[in-house]
């Protein structure tokens, strides 16, 4: 069959142009999925354009938003040695025929590039290509155009519109793989911010849990019983006593003055016993209101009072499971104390401003400095409450009472601020240690507890604690006169005296206790003996 020239042959050979246009878009279309990489698809696709459509050169540019300039993206050029130039220039986004196109949103072709102002010459400069003519089409992405397709100089003949209805067709394929990609590498990179995000979330929850463990043993072990300082009778009467508490949720009234250490027995007993891993909540009676104590200790609900602006759980709610302290309950108005009352005999509490009470299971714990029986033949306490809060009382000697005690706590507060201030303190000298133990300590461990830090504090590095290191509270005559040593004999008669002397005012001091007189002057009770026997003691 011979093929005539002129139009049927003109006719011709856009059918076969078109047809294997279409031929191209369906198996890009069909290839598109197939590919993993964007890159390797958008190269494939360019380097179809520039084989069917002829030109020297096929580019995408994409617009850097951060700099507002356009990149080429990726470029095929039969000229090779053009390529790596291509993609190494920038331009800004309103510059060149690109970005006109950018703009408007249409497709231009130009068949002549220097009759075009807009043409961006310093493309062709810095590379060395000459772009003749050009097509450029706007990549339209889901809701906007995304980039620019160009392609330049046409080998044979001039661009015409079925080339611009090609390219418009394929740009839609371009823009949308473009648009996917970037959709899923945003996915993508959130999904990995995710999973750092989740698992710094697990390594969180770990450190908090590993954090909860060792917090926990620290303060189990700063709450155990052998911490509490004292081998004085009274003393170990007290702990008697709190170790046959931790053994049930009896409730407990803890008596003794100011600063005997109250809430420290009150706390070791909850960490010792069955509710320890629940928790211990601390409260004083006597610093609040009784409107305050009553929405401290039971809660109230959003607008029961003005203020009120959310619920809040009241401290017997909190403690549920656990242990409560009272402090100072003595302090209690009437008022409170009936709703105290209420809470122990019922086992459940009121916020204010609800309808409806809540069950809770908490063990009280209560301390006070006063006699509150004696406070309730003078009216001032509840007897039912009373009788509610004592039902094993333990009381707690003051320090005047248990001197023997007193060289024991300033040796256990002496290591712990000594770490505390990071210092090295030898000890205390005798007569340091003899006017501590002289001191009458109206507050009691804490005083004594606070005279410590404050001689630490005054010390030189490496040094023991002497009489002028304490406060001068703490100095009496009997203290302060030096010990009298007859200046007669030989030495070793002087020394003799002097030992017998330190031995019989440590026998006093103690009572004859042989075990404490050993501990205090760093001898064994068999070397204590010997002693006593050699001085007639």
């Amino acid at each position: 069959m011979t093929v005539k020239n002129g139009p049927d042959r003109k006719s011709h050979l856009n059918l076969n142009r078109e047809a294997e246009e279409l031929k191209v878009l369906l198996e890009i279309s069909q290839t598109v999925q197939a590919y993993r990489s964007l890159t390797d698809l958008i190269y494939y696709i360019i380097k179809k354009v520039r084989e069917i459509l002829d030109v020297e050169g096929v580019s995408i540019l994409l617009p850097d938003e951060s700099s507002d300039e356009f990149l080429i993206s990726w470029t095929a050029n039969i000229h090779k040695e053009f390529t790596a130039k291509l993609k190494e220039f920038r331009f800004p986004i309103d510059k060149g025929i690109a970005g006109r196109v950018f703009k408007s949103r249409k497709a231009e072709v130009i068949l002549n590039t220097e009759s075009d102002p807009d043409h961006f010459k310093k493309v062709d400069d810095f590379t060395g290509f000459q772009t003749k003519s050009l097509i450029a089409v706007p990549l339209q992405g889901n809701s906007d155009v995304i980039g620019v397709l160009e392609v330049v100089n046409k080998r044979e003949g001039c661009f015409d519109a079925n080339d611009v209805d090609f390219l418009t067709t394929l740009s839609c394929i371009v823009g949308l793989a473009l648009e996917n990609a970037r959709i899923h590498a945003t996915l993508d990179r959130a999904y990995k911010e995710l999973q750092v995000i989740d698992k710094a979330k697990d390594n969180l929850i770990e450190l908090t849990r590993e954090e909860n463990i060792r917090l926990r043993k620290e303060v189990e072990g700063r709450y155990r019983f052998d911490l509490i300082k004292g081998n004085s009778d009274s003393m170990l009467e007290v702990l008697k006593l709190c170790e046959r508490a931790v053994q049930s949720d009896i409730t407990v009234l803890v008596e003794g003055e100011t600063g005997t250490g109250k809430e420290l027995i009150a706390r070791c007993i909850h960490y010792n016993s069955r509710r320890k891993d629940k928790p211990f909540v601390a409260q004083n009676c006597g610093a609040l209101t009784e409107t305050l104590l009553a929405s401290e200790l039971f809660g109230y609900k959003k607008g029961a009072f003005t203020g009120a602006y959310k619920d809040k759980r009241g401290l017997f709610e909190v403690a549920h499971g656990g242990t409560i302290f009272l402090d100072e309950v003595g302090e209690m108005s009437p008022m409170m104390q009936a709703s105290l009352l209420r809470v122990l005999q019922e086992g459940e509490i009121k916020p204010l401003g609800a309808e409806m009470s809540k069950k809770v299971d908490v063990r009280v714990i209560s301390a006070t400095n006063r006699s509150l029986a004696r406070d309730v033949e003078e009216g001032r306490f509840r007897n039912d409450l009373f009788y509610r809060l004592s039902v094993f009382p333990i009381t707690i000697p003051p320090l005047r009472e248990r001197t023997s005690d007193i060289p024991i706590l300033a040796m256990h507060f002496l290591k712990d601020f000594s770490a505390k201030h990071e210092k090295s303190v030898k000890g205390f000298s005798p007569q340091a240690l003899r006017c501590l133990s002289r001191y009458p300590f109206p507050g009691n461990v804490r005083e004594l507890q606070n005279e410590i830090e404050r001689s630490v504090a005054m010390v030189e590095q490496g040094r023991y604690i002497e009489i002028h290191h304490l406060s001068e509270k703490m100095l009496s005559k009997e203290c302060t006169t030096p010990l009298q040593v007859p200046l007669q004999g030989s030495l070793k008669e002087m020394v003799e005296t002097l030992e017998k002397r330190l031995v019989a005012e440590a026998l006093e001091k103690h009572n004859g206790n042989k075990t404490r007189v050993a501990q205090e002057l760093g001898l064994s009770r068999f070397g204590l003996m010997k002693k006593m026997q050699r001085y007639g003691l």
